[in-house]
């Protein structure tokens, strides 16, 4: 691209991995060929290198970043997007032992930490780094799809009974994201927002309610291919 970014490593989970539900496969999970950073890269002729994986966590993710830099792979621009496991609970937990206290996969404390290492990591290496934020929550949907299988008192109760919570969670993490790219200057691009933008979100997201369906990942394709020659190298 003409910024100079020709080489783009990814380090994020499901989402930027193209992972559907609910399609006709008998799969629980699908992941579509061309995910969104796959039709940006047709587009705009970038080397993608995608090391998102299904359900990680941000300490996941941290990992597979530092073993790429362990190994001497260097792009020059590491997307970073996690939080969707974060900021979620183990439901099979709550629902068999409702009395305890329970707290996210990962703390937001400690997930803005996490994502603070991986950007000092970047650029300590001389590799831009840019945050994605999470596509937005339906929580009907969510909350309906986290209930197979479970205790719905049990869930109702982390969640003072109030299944709202669910969607103001997962946008506390998103807005902290924020906060840190603002705060310290690293670029990024909003996707949360974006989508929250269009005509409809809901229409973008799969019956989950967390990821987005083929359609939704076209239109994020579409951000990319808008965003990312804006991008500025800074190495």
């Amino acid at each position: 691209m003409k910024n100079g970014i020709n080489k783009i490593s990814v380090y994020g989970d499901s989402i930027l991995k193209g992972a559907v539900t609910g399609t006709d496969s008998g799969h629980l999970f699908d992941i579509i060929e061309d995910s969104s950073l796959v039709l940006a890269s047709k587009a705009l002729g970038f080397d993608l290198n995608n090391q998102s994986v299904f359900g990680s966590i941000v300490s996941k993710t941290q990992r597979r970043l530092n073993r790429d830099i362990e190994k001497g792979i260097f792009s020059d621009l590491a997307i970073i997007e996690s939080g969707g496991n974060d900021c979620d609970y183990d439901w099979t937990q709550v629902s068999s032992s409702p009395d305890e206290k329970h707290l996210p996969r990962t703390t937001l404390e400690d997930f803005i930490q996490k994502i603070s290492e991986m950007v000092d990591v970047c650029r300590k290496n001389k590799i831009t780094p840019l945050i994605m934020t999470m596509p937005p929550l339906v929580r009907d949907r969510w909350y309906n799809h986290i209930l197979h299988g479970q205790d719905e008192n049990a869930v109702l109760k982390i969640l003072n009974d109030n299944p709202d919570r669910l969607y103001q969670n997962h946008e506390l993490y998103n807005i902290s994201l924020v906060e840190y790219a603002f705060k310290n200057s690293v670029q990024i691009v909003d996707m949360r927002k974006e989508m929250l933008l269009s005509e409809n979100y809901r229409n973008l997201m799969c019956l989950d309610g967390i990821h987005p369906n083929e359609k939704g990942y076209k239109f994020m394709s579409e951000i990319w291919i808008r965003e990312l020659p804006e991008v500025q190298k800074e190495f």
